[in-house]
């Protein structure tokens, strides 16, 4: 009995433990603020030659749910004063709905494969420019997938050469620690080890923002920025 008792006292010291390293866990949170956003959506040939079965309701209920001001918004933590490796991610996507690229920015790390997938009735194309990942996929007809992998880091512009007003940037990134901005402007980096980071606040149509912040074991380190054009 007296070793029932022992082991039980036992494990309730373990689980104790465990809690309080978890949340011991340092944290960077805040709100980014910005300036209005005007997208237009202008009219392509794709649009007017839609596919007649095509299905505008799942279509747009698929692209209804990225619309926030903030979604090309991602905020990036980058250790400074320690060396780690960084693994590979899971696939992402990038579908094209409604003559669209949705999600018009992506944060990957390198070696992540990114999904195309075509959404609309009607052809697209994936093609970049950028030095050192240049591609092209050619076109694709509806529900193509394609995939492809990227290694280098930095900004991999994406358009579609069938529709001008298509674009969408691909960021890689060399951390892990990474976050989209939510509707209403928040993010939040939980787990990371104590230790110096460069924060980096990203979207493609704006000027970056970076500070270098330190955290600690049990902190939580609270940042606004403010991106301006």
């Amino acid at each position: 009995m007296k070793n029932i008792i022992l082991l039980f006292l036992c494990a309730v010291i373990v689980l104790d433990v465990d809690f309080a390293i978890a949340g011991d866990a340092p944290e960077i949170k805040g709100t980014v603020f910005m300036p209005v956003m005007k997208r237009e959506l202008r009219v392509s040939r794709g649009r007017m030659y839609r596919n007649r079965l095509a299905s505008k309701k799942s279509n747009q209920k698929e692209s209804a749910a990225l619309k926030s001001a903030f979604i090309d918004v991602i905020v990036s933590a980058h250790p400074q004063s320690y060396v780690f490796e960084i693994d590979t991610l899971p696939p992402s996507k990038i579908l094209q709905i409604n003559a669209e690229f949705v999600p018009r920015v992506v944060p990957i790390t390198p070696g992540t494969q990114v999904q195309f997938i075509n959404r609309d009735g009607f052809y697209h194309n994936v093609f970049s420019l950028t030095p050192g990942s240049r591609f092209n996929i050619g076109r694709k007809a509806t529900g193509v997938v394609v995939n492809r992998r990227f290694y280098n880091l930095g900004e991999i512009k994406l358009f579609c050469d069938i529709h001008a007003q298509m674009n969408a940037t691909i960021v890689c990134l060399d951390t892990p620690y990474f976050t989209r901005v939510s509707p209403n402007g928040q993010f939040e980096l939980s787990g990371l080890p104590d230790g110096q980071y460069e924060i980096r606040v990203y979207h493609p149509d704006l000027p970056q923002l970076t500070e270098i912040v330190d955290i600690r074991s049990g902190e939580t380190v609270t940042k606004n920025f403010t991106l301006s054009r």
